[in-house]
């Protein structure tokens, strides 16, 4: 049960409401408000408002004990580290889970191979994801969420011809909303950048118009990563600055990082290069599995692709 892992990661909970300056009471059974406060500042962007409430609704769950409200605010808590980039405290977060409970247990796998995928462990994610789907079965909505990443997850990582005929299948019951990231994913796999840029553009519209805008930002470096692989260097500029600027305003300096790579990386000098590698390694050496690094061997790969098509 959840209740007997408590003990093990009471400092990781005293940590989070010394961080969040938490109040020293709270009412009995307000987990709910709470949760409900956090995924709305959490859907506007508002991340430190968020995980003051998410904090709050674990307090709470964890003074109550109940279980399913602590699985509830750790996984929202994690949902928020990740979109955050800061796995060391998801991992965290999701060692202090310990239970036999079916559907929690699914949950917590699926929110292991997020970690595990944002890390490059692709073959880890996909175990991982297998896994919780297998425990989700006969919650049709779970189990497509889940296979949505499982999909993503072989996209990143195998050639075209291994996923192509799975990927065909799946995407037939998606909405055109959650197929249009994957759809752009899947282009950029087969290397059509025009179609992928296009594809990345329309996905920012969709989460845009839901206040997503850590994800707006992710389509724009996305979309810059496209237009660079095309040759389109001042496009890729302006779309990379405007996801700095994005992220910036969000108070997310590490993933401004990773896209600050593809600006340095478009200036096309070697010093600048030698830096970027240099500072990457101290970042490296603060937030654990943030692989700063992998992005720019990214960049790296294409701009020597493309190095004769850019008028060099």
């Amino acid at each position: 049960m959840l209740r007997a892992s408590i003990r093990s990661w009471i400092p990781l909970l005293s940590f989070c409401l010394l961080q969040t300056a938490l109040p020293s009471i709270v009412r009995a059974d307000d987990s709910p408000k709470y949760a409900e406060r956090g995924l709305s500042a959490y859907y506007s962007g508002k991340y430190d408002l968020a995980r003051m409430f998410f904090a709050k609704a674990l307090q709470d769950a964890v003074l109550k004990g109940k279980d399913e409200w602590i699985a509830k605010a750790t996984f929202n808590l994690v949902d928020l580290e990740l979109e955050a980039n800061d796995e060391m405290e998801a991992a965290r977060l999701l060692d202090g889970i310990n239970t036999r409970d079916r559907a929690i247990k699914s949950l917590w796998l699926w929110k292991r191979s997020q970690l595990a995928f944002q890390q490059r462990r692709y073959p880890v994610a996909s175990q991982l994801v297998d896994s919780a789907l297998a425990l989700a079965k006969g919650d049709p909505a779970r189990e497509t969420s889940m296979g949505l990443d499982r999909m993503r997850y072989l996209i990143q990582s195998r050639e075209p011809s291994v996923w192509a005929s799975q990927y065909e299948t799946f995407r037939k019951g998606l909405g055109r909303e959650r197929a249009t990231p994957l759809d752009a994913m899947a282009a950029m796999a087969r290397k059509e950048y025009g179609l992928a840029d296009t594809l990345w553009r329309e996905a920012m519209g969709y989460y845009r118009d839901h206040g997503r805008l850590a994800k707006v930002a992710g389509c724009l470096n996305q979309s810059a990563i496209c237009q660079f692989s095309l040759g389109r260097r001042g496009e890729a500029v302006e779309s990379n600055a405007r996801a700095v600027a994005i992220l910036a305003e969000l108070g997310l300096e590490v993933p401004g990082l990773k896209a600050q790579a593809l600006k340095l990386l478009l200036v096309d000098d070697e010093q600048e290069l030698a830096k970027l590698r240099r500072d990457m390694d101290l970042v490296g050496q603060r937030f654990s599995g943030f692989d700063l690094q992998g992005i720019l061997d990214e960049y790296s790969q294409n701009l020597r692709d493309n190095r004769s098509g850019l008028g060099h």
